[in-house]
């Protein structure tokens, strides 16, 4: 009995699509109103996503937002940037000691 109760309940999961839903993800301020593109620049300036929130804020107007946004979204690039080149840094001091390594045992 449990094991037909399995069953059934498998084919039933199988029956059932996925389904996805994405939520702000790729809203186009340029085709919003200027109230729309403010309201999604607030959301992404919240979010942390500072260069969609410029963008967004120069179709709604709001330009001396926008540069604030773009100069919070170059900071945070050249931060990214900084530990992407640390960490290649350390990738490439670990490969080297590797061939001396390997040089050193021959």
């Amino acid at each position: 009995m449990a094991l037909a109760l399995l069953g059934a309940a498998g084919t039933a999961a199988a029956d059932v699509q996925d389904t996805v839903v994405v939520v702000g993800a790729a809203q186009s301020c340029s085709d919003s109103t200027p109230e729309h593109a403010r309201w999604i620049a607030d959301k992404a300036s919240h979010d942390g996503e500072y260069q969609r929130a410029g963008e967004c804020y120069l179709v709604a107007g709001q330009h001396s937002l926008a540069d604030q946004a773009f100069v919070k979204a170059s900071a945070q690039s050249k931060a990214d940037t900084s530990r992407r080149l640390a960490s290649n840094l350390n990738d490439l001091k670990a490969s080297a000691r590797q061939m001396k390594q390997a040089f050193q045992h021959r």
